[in-house]
């Protein structure tokens, strides 16, 4: 039971306006760092999209190049 649960939940946030808006401005690399955890508001940033659920980021998308760049800038 718990394991329906679990992927009704999972797919109910792919389905939300944040994740649909990353999906679609997203170099779709599958690959992520951990980054010092800065402040940042979900949304179109000039670094890239960022989903931040609790105000702050700790992950980054590697870019293609296998740089991880700017942490939610402006």
């Amino acid at each position: 039971m718990w394991v329906l649960i679990l992927v009704l939940g999972v797919a109910g946030l792919y389905n939300t306006e944040a994740m649909q808006s990353f999906s679609k401005h997203s170099n779709h690399n599958p690959e992520y760092r951990f980054v010092r955890a800065v402040p940042c508001e979900t949304g179109l940033k000039s670094s890239g999209y960022s989903v931040a659920p609790t105000g702050r980021l700790f992950l980054k998308q590697v870019n293609k190049d296998g740089s991880v760049g700017v942490v939610c800038s402006e």
